[in-house]
């Protein structure tokens, strides 16, 4: 599988991205990683080393981001996740554009997907909102750090019934 959006090849993901990656992701990335008591190794090989869904966006043939999903048990909700260097920095709106196919195909088997993300990165957040997840109001603490919920869903018609 490979598609192709402006400058940004999609693949699918193998343990090179992974090497490439983990010793040049943003500090910001790495600041998520540490509040999930992880390195950033550990994350982005183990969801290879388990077949979860995961892909890499190539800027010039060298890996800037791997997103991927991680099915939860018994429902039809999974993880999401992305993490990346500083070339996405560098090319915002075309990573952008990749961004939103790359969360489409990892929504396409689940219902929801989410995670969590500090209240104060920003651009994270932005980011998220552009790609049409839902942003908690609530947060909650993980090592003294604010913490807010996001999801998106599947596009499905109401199933709520008239009386």
């Amino acid at each position: 599988m490979e598609i192709k959006i402006g400058q940004i090849k999609v693949v699918e993901s193998i343990e090179e991205h992974a090497d490439f990656l983990h010793s040049r992701l943003r500090k910001m990335d790495k600041r998520e990683i540490w509040l999930h008591d992880a390195s950033p190794s550990d994350v982005l090989h183990c969801p290879l080393q388990h077949n979860h869904k995961t892909l890499t966006a190539l800027y010039n043939n060298e890996p800037m981001c791997m997103f991927g999903t991680v099915a939860i048990d018994d429902t039809n909700d999974a993880i999401v996740w992305a993490l990346g260097s500083d070339l996405i920095d560098e090319n915002k709106k075309s990573f952008y554009k990749a961004s939103l196919q790359v969360v489409n195909m990892l929504q396409a088997d689940f219902t929801k997907i989410w995670n969590v993300v500090p209240c104060d990165h920003l651009q994270t957040i932005a980011w998220l909102k552009k790609l049409q997840f839902n942003i908690s109001n609530e947060y909650f603490s993980l090592k003294n750090i604010p913490m807010l919920y996001f999801s998106r869903c599947n596009n499905q018609k109401s199933m709520a019934t008239v009386h």
